[in-house]
């Protein structure tokens, strides 16, 4: 059983990190296995429309997505840590949710799925706002996110959004580090029964 860890900050050590390293200390503590996607340091091209998908059911672009891919398949879940970036997500993870095109193609348009479909993922999304909170602060983040836990076939079970981040660190907000520590420990709990 591993997750995957997708980390969609470039900066190190702020907010997201925190999310992550707290995230990181449940699965440790329960002895599950994870992998970080430190997204910022992997080399993913934008999708350019080119149909090869639509034909094929898998991307012809030869960097890190193609390991990817399989991670995906192989995966017992996902979650997502990402700031927000103008009530959305950061460009890099949107270029790897874009590559997803792949899953997408070969399930819909080609009936002949590149990814497991039987299996049972879970995932969850955690977004980290640096102001107060507003009414579309998470909106084009949550279409976003909805879409290609769909396209990865993982079952998005938790959202969890935090605001005011600016003014009071993760590592300072008791409040949310509990509450990121239960979601997660249900998540392992509805992975397990699978």
């Amino acid at each position: 059983m591993t997750f995957l860890l997708i980390n969609a900050s470039p900066r190190k050590g702020k907010n997201c990190y925190q999310v992550l390293e707290n995230v990181k200390n449940v699965l440790d503590d329960n002895n599950l296995k994870y992998k970080v996607l430190n997204i910022y340091d992997l080399s993913i091209e934008y999708c350019n429309a080119c149909g090869y998908c639509e034909k094929t059911g898998f991307c012809h672009i030869n960097d890190d997505m193609k390991n990817l891919y399989k991670e995906f398949n192989n995966s017992i879940g996902t979650i997502v840590i990402s700031p927000v970036y103008f009530d959305s997500v950061p460009a890099k993870l949107k270029t790897l949710i874009d590559r997803t095109q792949a899953f997408y193609a070969s399930k819909y348009i080609l009936k002949k799925s590149s990814i497991d479909r039987n299996k049972y993922r879970v995932g969850m999304f955690i977004s980290i706002g640096g102001s107060k909170a507003y009414k579309t602060q998470f909106l084009g983040g949550e279409v976003v996110v909805d879409f290609f836990f769909k396209s990865i076939n993982t079952k998005l079970i938790h959202k969890y959004y935090i605001t005011d981040s600016d003014k009071i660190q993760i590592k300072n907000n008791i409040e949310a580090l509990e509450c990121i520590k239960n979601l997660t420990l249900d998540l392992m709990k509805r992975a397990s029964k699978n």
